[in-house]
C-alpha cells in the first residue's frame, strides 16, 4: 500500500502544480439519447451546432460505458463502482421505494465537498425518492428538478403521452404524481406544460449557480429529463425540426448545452471547468444508434457505450476522440483526483483516474484493460482490449465474441476463430465470481439504503384499492395491441393459465408481456425457443425455457399454479417446468402487450420490435385451471 500512496500523493503534487486553482466540475447528462443522435456522432437528422463546436474544442470519448438503464448509471456517476456494487437492484427504482442509493456511499458531491466546493444537482435524480435517499442526503447543497422519470405518474397527468398525444385517464390507483422539488420540498405537481419547460427551467438554474459560485469551485451536475419518454419539447421548439418531436428534443437539449457553455465563457471561466457531455444509458428504437447493435436495456454496445464529450480549453487537447475503455464510475475519482480530494479508502471502487485519456497524455496506460457488462445484478458480457465476450445464458446460446475494433456493430461471431482469446476471457469472468459474480446478490454488493413506511412525495389521487373496468376481449387482439392494467385479466395473487396460437418465422420476440421490474409475466421466444417468465418481487425472476426449437403453427401454454408449480406446454406437450417464488402478489401496473413489450421487460428479453406473424386465440384464465 505505501508505494501506491506516494505514487497518488505525487499525482496529487503535480496535478497541483499544473491547475493554479481547483477546477470546477459540470456534468450535463442525458437521458436515453442515442449514440448517433448529436453531429459530433454522425447524426443526419438533428441539428446540434452547440455540441459540434464543443466536440471541435474538446475531445470525443468513444468508448465511454454507462449502464443498460439509468438507475444502476447514475449509482457509477456518484460513487465511482460498478452499479452492481453500489446500488444492487435488478433494473431501476421506483416512486415510494423503501430502498435508494445507501446514505453510507460516499458520493463524489461529498468528496467534492471535503474541499470546499458549491454542489448542485439541476434535474433527474432517480436513486430513491425517500428523504434520506434524495440528493440534499448525499452531498448536494442544492437540488432542483424530478426525483425520478418524467414518465413515473398518474396517466391522466400526461407521463405517458408524448406532446400532441391524447392523454388518457387514470384507471385504477396507478403512481402517486410526478413533483418539482427544490431540495427536498415539492414545488408543484408536473404536468404537461411543466413537462414542456423542463430544459428551459432546468437551464435557466444552472445558468444561474454558475454565476452565483463563479468566485468559488464548484460541481454542478445537470441531468436532464429529456429525451426519455413521453417526448415534450419545449413550446419555443416543438415544431421546429422536420424530424418530429424527438428531433425537436434533441434540439433543445443542444440549445441548453450552449447556453451552459456560453455562461462559462462569458464568466471568464473556460480555462478552469471541466464540462463532460454524455448520456445515462443507450438510445430506445427512436433514436439512432448507429453503427451500435442493440438499445437502451440491453449489454450490446448500443445499450452501454454513450456518446460522451469532454471540454476544457487549454487542457483537454481540441478537435481529437480517445477509444480507451472508460465509463460512468470514472467520474469520481478524476474530479478526486484533479480536485486534490481523497478517494475513499475503506471500500472498493472500480473506476479510475482517466486524466491521462481526456488531457491526451502521450503513451498513456490504460485504465482499464477490461470492463464488466452488467444488466442489473447478472454479468452478460466482458470486454478485454478490443474484444468482447458475450457470455452464454443457461443451455440455450454459446458464448459469443466480438472484436470490436473490427466489428464494432457486433455482427460476426468470431469466437470459434479464436477460442485462445475465448478462454482468456472466460478467466476474468471466472475472477468475478468471488466479487460481483454473475448473478444475484454477490459477496462484492454493498447494502442497500432501506426505509420503512415509504411515501409518496404528493399524495395518491386515487383510493386505496385498485380499480377494474369491462375486462377486454383478448380473443380479439392481435400483435401489436395493447391494453391498460385495469382492463386486463386481474391476476394479482391468483393462478394464471395462459394460451395461444402462434405462427412465426421469428427466433426471437415477445408472445406477450404484462408487467415490468416491479411485478409481471411474459411468454418470449429467444434463440427459437419459447420461455414462460414469471416475475413475483423487483429481484424475483423465475424462467422455465423449452429444451429445444419449435416449427410451424403453436399452440402455446402457460401456467403458474397455487403451489407456484410452473409449467409450460407446446401442442399440448409439456416441456418445461418449475418453480417460481410465489405468485404474482399484484395486479401490473403496466399494459397488456400483444407480440411487443412497450415498457421495461418482464425479463431478459428485448421486446420494441413486433413479432412476424400471428397470434390467435388468445386467453388468460385466472384460478386454477
Amino acid at each position: 500500500m505505501k508505494p501506491l500512496l506516494i505514487c497518488f500523493c505525487a499525482v496529487l503534487i503535480l496535478m497541483s502544480a499544473a491547475f493554479a486553482a481547483p477546477p470546477n466540475f459540470i456534468v450535463i447528462n442525458i437521458d436515453d439519447l442515442g449514440y448517433a443522435d448529436i453531429g459530433p456522432f454522425g447524426s443526419k437528422l438533428n441539428r446540434t451546432p452547440h455540441l459540434d463546436q464543443m466536440a471541435k474544442e474538446g475531445r470525443k470519448l468513444t468508448s465511454f460505458y454507462a449502464a443498460p438503464v439509468c438507475s444502476p448509471s447514475r449509482a457509477a456517476l456518484m460513487t465511482g463502482c460498478y452499479p452492481k456494487r453500489a446500488l444492487p437492484i435488478p433494473h431501476v427504482l421506483f416512486p415510494i421505494g423503501e430502498t435508494g442509493l445507501s446514505p453510507k456511499e460516499i458520493t463524489v458531491a461529498e468528496v467534492l465537498k471535503e474541499k470546499g466546493y458549491a454542489t448542485a444537482i439541476v434535474g433527474k435524480w432517480h436513486l430513491g425518492d425517500q428523504p434520506e435517499f434524495l440528493p440534499n442526503a448525499q452531498g448536494f447543497d442544492l437540488h432542483f428538478g424530478l426525483p425520478y422519470s418524467n414518465d413515473m405518474g398518474p396517466l391522466s397527468d400526461g407521463v405517458r403521452s408524448d406532446l400532441g398525444k391524447p392523454i388518457p385517464q387514470q384507471e385504477g390507483k396507478g403512481q402517486p404524481p410526478l413533483p418539482l422539488l427544490r431540495n427536498g420540498k415539492v414545488v408543484r405537481r408536473v404536468l404537461p406544460d411543466d413537462q414542456q419547460s423542463l430544459v428551459e427551467i432546468y437551464t435557466d438554474e444552472a445558468v444561474k449557480f454558475i454565476k452565483a459560485k463563479k468566485a468559488a469551485p464548484f460541481f454542478l451536475y445537470v441531468p436532464h429529463n429529456a429525451v426519455h419518454f413521453p417526448i415534450y419539447p419545449g413550446k419555443q421548439w416543438a415544431g421546429k425540426s422536420p424530424n418530429g418531436i424527438y428531433s425537436d428534443w434533441v434540439e433543445e437539449v443542444d440549445w441548453s448545452v450552449g447556453e451552459i457553455l456560453k455562461t462559462v465563457r462569458e464568466n471568464n471561466l473556460s480555462e478552469n471547468t471541466l464540462v463532460i457531455f454524455t448520456s445515462d444509458n443507450g438510445g430506445t428504437p427512436r433514436s439512432v444508434n448507429a453503427p451500435l447493435r442493440g438499445f437502451k436495456g440491453s449489454t450490446w454496445e448500443g445499450g452501454m457505450r454513450v456518446p460522451t464529450i469532454a471540454w476544457w480549453p487549454g487542457k483537454i487537447p481540441a478537435d481529437t476522440q480517445s477509444d480507451a475503455i472508460a465509463g460512468m464510475f470514472d467520474i469520481m475519482p478524476t474530479f478526486a483526483a484533479l480536485a486534490g480530494a481523497k478517494v475513499p479508502t475503506d471500500r472498493k471502487i472500480d473506476g479510475a483516474n482517466i486524466w491521462p485519456q481526456l488531457s491526451g497524455e502521450a503513451n498513456a496506460k490504460p485504465a482499464h484493460e477490461t470492463f464488466y457488462y452488467y444488466r442489473g445484478l447478472q454479468l452478460e458480457a466482458v470486454r478485454h482490449g478490443n474484444w468482447k465476450l458475450q457470455i452464454a445464458q443457461g443451455q440455450s446460446t454459446a458464448p459469443q465474441l466480438y472484436n470490436l475494433r473490427d466489428d464494432i456493430g457486433e455482427e460476426k461471431d468470431v469466437a470459434k476463430e479464436n477460442p485462445a482469446v475465448v478462454t482468456q476471457i472466460q478467466a476474468f469472468v471466472d475472477a468475478m465470481k468471488d466479487d460481483l459474480g454473475l448473478n444475484g446478490i454477490t459477496p462484492g454488493c454493498r447494502e442497500l439504503g432501506r426505509v420503512e413506511n415509504p411515501r409518496p412525495l404528493i399524495p395518491f389521487d386515487a383510493d386505496d384499492q385498485p380499480q377494474t373496468t369491462k375486462p377486454a376481449a383478448l380473443d380479439r387482439l392481435k400483435i401489436g395491441d395493447t391494453i391498460a392494467s385495469a382492463a386486463a385479466p386481474q391476476i394479482g395473487g391468483k393462478p394464471i393459465t395462459i394460451s395461444c396460437d402462434v405462427t412465426t418465422p421469428a427466433k426471437d420476440g415477445v408472445i406477450i408481456a404484462h408487467g415490468g421490474v416491479g411485478v409481471g409475466y411474459a411468454l418470449v421466444l429467444k434463440n427459437g425457443r419459447v420461455l414462460w417468465m414469471v416475475r413475483s418481487g423487483r429481484e424475483t425472476v423465475t424462467t422455465i425455457e423449452a429444451a429445444k426449437t419449435f416449427e410451424g403453427k403453436l399452440h402455446v401454454e402457460a401456467r403458474l399454479a397455487k403451489d407456484y408449480a410452473m409449467t409450460l406446454l407446446i401442442n399440448d406437450q409439456t416441456v418445461a417446468t418449475g418453480k417460481a417464488a410465489a405468485l404474482i402478489p399484484n395486479q401490473p401496473a403496466e399494459n397488456f402487450c400483444v407480440g411487443f413489450d412497450d415498457k421495461m421487460p418482464v425479463g431478459n428479453y428485448e421486446g420494441a420490435k413486433h413479432l412476424s406473424g400471428t397470434i390467435e386465440n388468445l386467453r388468460v384464465s385466472v384460478g386454477e385451471k
